[in-house]
Formats: structure tokens, sequence, C-alpha cells
């Protein structure tokens, strides 16, 4: 009896292997989409290329799904998926804007004017002749001008189509450099005969680069540059300069180094100020070079002047230490959460508006991808290990450092006290940050 019992147990199991244990069955020219199939269902395991990307997603289909092709279920999903086209605006009739999407888009194709309704889309200061990127989903409709159903749009940094041809700066009044201004850079902007990039750490000016770059480079890339004929524009914070080659930069920041630290003077009237930095490390780089000293004249707005009659926004330095930071109390903040605390944090440690944007601006990238960031805001550590002496001596000083090391979880740690003096009288503000390793 008990071995009549087991024939039709192992039978229903074969059976129910065979209706729902899915076995691979092939993947798919398409970006390497894979297909596991099973006598009820299918589980496809997406990764399709289409024209603005990958569609990467696993989906289970019954019934008549079951049976159909891969092209015949992408077309199901692909109304749905977003699109983006870039375009030059053409013409703006209140909300009907006509656009002439680029010569590489393939839009193109199919017209050379596109219709789209921004009534219910965001106001982004777009003006005939801008460049813009239109996000859209579902197809072009076949009309003149074709139209396509927009859900957002943004002016776009890319003018890879357009030449730029304003006068960036004056090279007859501007200062002739060495062709090491700069090294590693992130660029911001490409036009057709040159581009535009700020140093990755960051530098009172931005750079634009004469020559043309390949479609390997996009917006956001961070390479390293060789250039010659090089010109410095101190009073519009400019550079330009011929590329010579450019390749991939890998930098990235070293832990336990001091970055950035700048400082600001507001003197209450235009003064000759002395400013000597002693660091219990090594400078690596300053700006305008560090000679026993800054000497600069001050004005009330912040800008500062050198003997040579170059103007700065601040003073810039960057250098090693073997300070020991204090945890023991401070912030765990999501990544995703980290602008928002720092503009909260920064304003109640005394920082401006414009201070803390520019503190923000550098370390931001930094951290905004973290799953969270463990950060404490240092005064002893910071204060004893770069002594800063300025005469004459300010009524009101400003220093702010911010240690800060990624997290893979939260930290509970006893949240820190933070408050700044009142700015009164002649002012100098400092700041900047290490990562921990």
């Amino acid at each position: 009896m008990k071995k009549k019992l087991w024939i039709p147990l192992v039978a229903i199991a074969v059976l129910l292997l065979i209706l729902f244990v899915p076995i691979p069955t092939g993947q798919a020219r398409d970006g390497g989409t894979r297909t596991y199939t099973a006598l009820t269902y299918k589980i496809v395991d997406w990764k399709h290329l289409y024209d603005d990307g990958v569609y990467e997603e696993t989906k289970i289909y019954f019934g008549k799904d079951r049976h159909k092709s891969l092209n015949e279920l992408f077309a199901q999903v692909e109304g749905s998926l977003e699109h983006v086209v870039s375009a030059t605006v053409i013409e703006i009739n209140g909300s009907s804007v006509l656009i002439e999407p680029l010569e590489s888009e393939w839009e193109r194709q199919s017209a050379d004017r596109i219709r789209i309704d921004v009534s219910g889309l965001a106001e982004i200061g777009a003006e005939v002749g801008s460049p813009v990127e239109v996000i859209y989903t579902g197809g072009v409709m076949e009309s003149y001008p074709a139209q396509i159903r927009a859900i957002g749009w943004r002016i776009s940094n890319n003018f890879r189509h357009l030449n730029y041809t304003e006068e960036w700066l004056d090279k007859t009044a501007a200062e002739v450099c060495e062709p090491n201004i700069f090294s590693h850079i992130r660029i911001t902007a490409i036009y057709a005969n040159c581009f535009f990039a700020t140093p990755v750490i960051p530098m009172p000016y931005t750079v634009k680069l004469n020559g043309t770059l390949s479609e390997d480079w996009c917006v956001g890339d961070q390479v390293l540059c060789t250039y010659e004929n090089t010109y410095y524009d101190g009073e519009n914070n400019r550079v330009e300069c011929d590329l010579l080659t450019v390749e991939a930069s890998d930098w990235e920041p070293d832990p336990d180094m001091y970055y950035k630290p700048v400082i600001y003077l507001y003197p209450e009237r235009e003064t000759e100020v002395s400013v000597r930095l002693t660091l219990d490390g090594e400078l690596t780089c300053t700006y305008p070079s560090y000679q026993n000293g800054w000497t600069v004249t001050a004005h009330p707005d912040g800008t500062l002047t050198d003997a040579n009659g170059q103007t700065y926004n601040y003073l810039y330095w960057e250098g090693t230490t073997n300070a020991q930071y204090d945890f023991s109390k401070g912030f765990c903040v999501k990544g995703e959460d980290t602008a928002a605390f720092l503009e909260y944090a920064l304003e109640r440690l005394g920082l401006t508006r414009r201070e803390a944007n520019e503190f923000i601006v550098f370390w931001l990238p930094m951290m905004q991808n973290n799953p969270y960031n463990v950060i404490a805001f240092q005064e002893n550590a910071y204060t004893e290990s770069a002594r800063l002496d300025v005469d004459p001596a300010p009524d009101t000083l400003i220093r702010v450092f911010m240690a800060w090391q990624a997290s893979e979880s939260y930290v509970s740690l006893p949240e820190q006290e933070l408050s700044a003096p009142a700015r009164e009288g002649f002012t100098v503000v400092e700041w900047g940050g290490t990562e921990i390793s």
C-alpha cells in the first residue's frame, strides 16, 4: 500500500514542476533580455534597448500574453516609457511651443517641426532660440507640425549644434597665465566650438576651453585636460584657453584632508588686512599664492584686491593634517536629505546664503547619493590644528568646519548644538571640511 501511495505523489510533484517551475528559454539580442517559461506562465527579465535608454524590469505574463513575442510584449509598455528629445525653440504662442529637433535626434526622422503643449508644465524661461530638452511619453503623432505629449521640459546645457560667438573675456586686458592654473575639471556646457567647466576642487573662476569636444564626453563628466594660450580675467572670475587633449579624470577627495577652507573678509570700510595661517600639517594648494601669509585690501562687500590689482572673492587653501575629530555628538542624515540639512545647519552656524551656497555646491555631490552621512561640525579639533591670525583683529570670527563620513546604515548619536555669534563690526568667516575614511 505504501509503495502504491508514493506513485501518485511523485506524479503530482512532477506535474507541479512542469506546470509551475520555469526553465530558461533564451536570451535576446535586444540588450540582454532573458526569458523563463513554464506551462502556465512566462517570466521576462527585460533589458531592452530603446531610443532613449534601457528598459529594465522583470515581469510575469499569463494567458495569451505567455505566447506573445518579445516585440509584441514590449509594444504593450512602449507607450508609457519616457523619451527625451533635444531641440531648439522656434516659436512660442501662449502655451503652444514649436520646437525643431536637433539633427542627431531620431525624432527628426519623423518631423523637423514638433508642437508641444506646455500649459501644464513648469515655467522654465524658454525663449525663441533656447535649447531645450523635452520629456514625453508615447510616440510622435504624424501631422505637420508633428505632436508629442510633453510631460516636462528644461533648458538644455548641451549646445553641440551651436557655435559660441560671444566674447568670454577681453584678452587685451586679461592676465596671461602658465598652462597649469587648473587641473581636474567638470564639464558644465558643451558647444560646437568650445566647452565650459568648473574646477573639481572649486576655484573662484569658470573655465572656457576652445576646441571641439567629441561625442564621447557629456555635461557632468570629470576630465583632465592639457591646454595652452591661457588668460585669466580676475575681475569677472573667468579663464579662457585653447584645448590640446582631454582624458577621463578619476580624481576623488583624499580622506583626512582639509578641502576648500575659504576665508571671507568683511571690514566696515576699505582696509588692508594681513592673514596668517599656522597649520599642524602641510599646505597643498593656496589661491592667491600664500607667501608667509596673505596681504590684501578688503572691501565691505567682501571683495579682496592684491598688490597687483587682481580681485578675489575669498582666500582659498587646502592641506593635510593629523587632527583627531570629535564625533561624540553630531547628526546622521539620509543622503537625499543632505542639502536641506546643510541649509538649516549652516544658517544656524552663521553663514550667509551666498557662503552656504558655495559650501553646499562643493560638498553635496559627494554626499547626496550615500545611504547616510554622519556629520559633526568641529570646533576645537579644527581651530587647534589650523590657527588663524588676522591683522587688524576682527570683531567677529566665524569658523565652520565639517567632518563627515558615509554610512550604509543609520547611526544613533547625541545631536550637536549649533550656534554662532552675531555678525558685528569687522567680520571674518571661514568654512571647510574633510571626509573621514
